[in-house]
């Protein structure tokens, strides 16, 4: 079960996935298994959505199964994240405003998709928990 933190913070657990799921059954997993989380915290909106990683990726699924349970994204806050590729599916997203948190071991290529977008990026000086929940503290407030 998810468990809700504070106010509009929500974590999710870990999906299982059959050894045979492919990578896209596992992405289609983990966005469904987040919607139904958040369904069932009964978050109220605006919701910033906060993606570490591999999970950068699946922002605009993210953001879509939020708008078509009539939840509104009021922000996205990718810390660290793979970038979502443009066009096909994604080319509505973003519909929020995007903010990109990178550390020295974020990948470049990714840090520079940001920029280019004009995300606002915000450089951190490193990857530590403290350092991140900092970051995340004062750029989430911007997004709601």
């Amino acid at each position: 079960m998810a468990q809700t933190l504070a106010a509009n913070v929500l974590t999710v657990p870990a999906v299982d996935y059959l050894e045979t799921d492919d990578l896209r059954t596992q992405r289609a997993h983990w966005v469904a298994a987040l919607a139904v989380a958040m369904s069932a915290a009964q978050l109220t909106t605006p919701i910033a959505l906060v993606l570490v990683g591999a999970a950068g990726a699946l922002a605009p699924a993210v953001g879509f199964s939020q708008r078509a349970a009539r939840r509104s994204v009021s922000g996205y806050l990718m810390v660290d994240a793979d970038v979502p590729t443009i066009g096909g599916a994604h080319e509505d997203w973003p519909d929020a405003p995007v903010s990109y948190l990178y550390s020295p071991t974020a990948h470049a290529l990714n840090v520079n998709q940001a920029r280019l977008r004009g995300w606002h990026v915000v450089s951190m000086t490193d990857a530590g928990p403290c350092t991140v929940t900092d970051a995340i503290a004062a750029v989430v407030p911007t997004l709601l």
